[in-house]
């Protein structure tokens, strides 16, 4: 018998039916309502994350690819990256963008929001549409970058959050 399932659970305990209850510290000391204690967490940390939609003269998306180390290795995201303290959501998409590919954009304007959560933190992801002003993509800080049709993003893996972006994308078909 599983007693902590069905008799000793921790918000209804049935000591009554429990065998054990002659030998329960709880049960004699008249604790079991109050056990076991729930240890109050830290909240998780948050991050503020920027994703670019930029798109070329032929209608085409630009994505990179992350480093296969690291956080969601390997899946493709639309660029930017992390804010850091003090810097406006469009001062960090541009930062970013040019550290991971070496170009530069202007924003036209703020396109979708979506907060995510993982295990350790979680995080806001803020997509604008761009104008791409100049420089020819590298791939600096990402493994590779694509120019992809957005008919083509399905073929491609992309985190949840990123999902949602294209979700957004597609209900608003670009």
């Amino acid at each position: 018998m599983d007693l902590g399932a069905s008799v000793c659970s921790p918000r209804k305990p049935s000591c009554q039916l429990c065998p054990l209850s002659n030998t329960c510290r709880a049960f004699r000391r008249g604790l079991q309502n109050s056990l076991p204690v729930n240890k109050k967490r830290d909240p998780l940390p948050h991050k503020d994350m920027t994703a670019g939609i930029i798109v070329d003269a032929k209608g085409r998306l630009l994505i990179a690819q992350r480093p296969m180390k690291g956080l969601l290795g390997g899946l493709w995201k639309f660029p930017g990256g992390e804010r850091i303290p003090g810097e406006s959501l469009e001062e960090a998409l541009k930062r970013t963008v040019r550290e991971e590919l070496g170009i530069r954009v202007s924003i036209k304007e703020a396109f979708a929001s979506v907060r995510h959560a993982y295990t350790h933190f979680r995080i806001t992801l803020d997509a604008f549409h761009c104008k791409w002003q100049g420089g020819r993509p590298r791939a600096l800080t990402c493994l590779r970058w694509q120019w992809v049709p957005s008919s083509d993003l399905s073929q491609f893996p992309f985190s949840k959050a990123d999902r949602k972006i294209i979700a957004a994308l597609y209900s608003k078909r670009l």
